[in-house]
C-alpha cells in the first residue's frame, strides 16, 4: 500500500511537471508571437513612411517632367508654325531637339522595390501599399511602351532624312545645319507632318498618361497618409 501511495504521489507530480512545462512553452509560444506581430508592425509602419517619402519624391519628379514636356511642346509648336511661348524655345537647341531629344520620365523602381521585398501585416495601410505597387507598375509598364513608341518615331524620322536629304552626312558627321538643312527642318511638309505626329504622341499620349499618373500619385499619398494617421 505504501508503495502504490507512492507511486501515485509520483504519477501526480510528473503529470504537474508535464503540465508546468507545456504552460511555459505556451507562454513563451505566445510571447514569441507577440514579439515577432510587434515587429511585423513597426516594420510596416516604416515601410510605409518610407512609402510616402518616395511618393512625394515621385510627384516631384513628375511634376518637373511635365514643365519639361511643356518646353518641348512649345518647340514643336514654333515647328509647326503655331503659337508658342519663347520663352520656353530654346533657339540654339531647336535642331538637336526635334532630331535627337527624346524625353522620359526618370523614375527608378525604388518603391516596387521596397513593397516586393516587405513582408506586410493585415493592416488597411499595409494592403494599401500592394494597391499602389501595382499601380506603379502598370504605370511604368505603359510609359515604357510609349517611350519605346516615341523613340521608334524619332528613328524613322532620322531614317527618311538620311535617305532623302542631301545635307545629312555633313550634319551628322560635323553638326552644320546650313540653310538648306534648316529649311528642311523647319518648312518641308512631309518633315512637319512626321513632327506632328511626334508632338501627337508626346503631349496627347504621354502628356495625358503623365496627368493622370501624377493624379493617382497625389491621391494615393492622401489616402496613405489618413491611413496611418489612423
Amino acid at each position: 500500500m505504501v508503495e502504490g501511495k507512492r507511486f501515485k504521489n509520483y504519477l501526480v507530480y510528473a503529470l504537474g511537471e508535464i503540465i508546468l512545462v507545456i504552460i511555459g512553452i505556451l507562454f513563451a509560444l505566445g510571447i514569441n508571437n507577440w514579439n515577432q506581430e510587434r515587429q511585423l508592425r513597426d516594420d510596416n509602419r516604416e515601410l510605409q513612411q518610407k512609402v510616402l517619402v518616395q511618393l512625394e519624391k515621385d510627384i516631384t519628379a513628375v511634376s518637373a517632367f511635365k514643365e519639361n514636356l511643356e518646353g518641348l511642346n512649345q518647340t514643336y509648336r514654333k515647328v509647326l508654325d503655331l503659337e508658342y511661348d519663347k520663352t520656353q524655345v530654346n533657339a540654339g537647341s531647336l535642331i538637336s531637339t526635334i532630331l535627337f531629344d527624346v524625353n522620359t520620365l526618370s523614375l527608378d523602381k525604388h518603391l516596387i522595390n521596397l513593397i516586393d521585398n516587405a513582408s506586410l501585416d493585415e493592416s488597411e495601410a499595409s494592403q494599401k501599399l500592394i494597391e499602389i505597387n501595382s499601380m506603379y507598375k502598370l504605370y511604368l509598364k505603359d510609359i515604357d511602351d510609349l517611350e519605346k513608341i516615341i523613340y521608334d518615331k524619332m528613328t524613322t524620322n532620322l531614317a527618311e532624312i538620311e535617305k532623302t536629304q542631301d545635307w545629312y552626312a555633313e550634319f551628322i558627321t560635323d553638326f552644320v545645319c546650313r540653310n538648306d538643312c534648316i529649311s528642311y527642318l523647319l518648312k518641308d511638309k512631309d518633315h512637319k507632318a512626321r513632327i506632328a505626329s511626334l508632338r501627337f504622341l508626346y503631349i496627347s499620349g504621354y502628356g495625358n498618361l503623365i496627368d493622370n499618373f501624377q493624379e493617382d500619385l497625389q491621391g494615393t499619398k492622401s489616402t496613405l497618409e489618413g491611413l496611418i494617421a489612423d
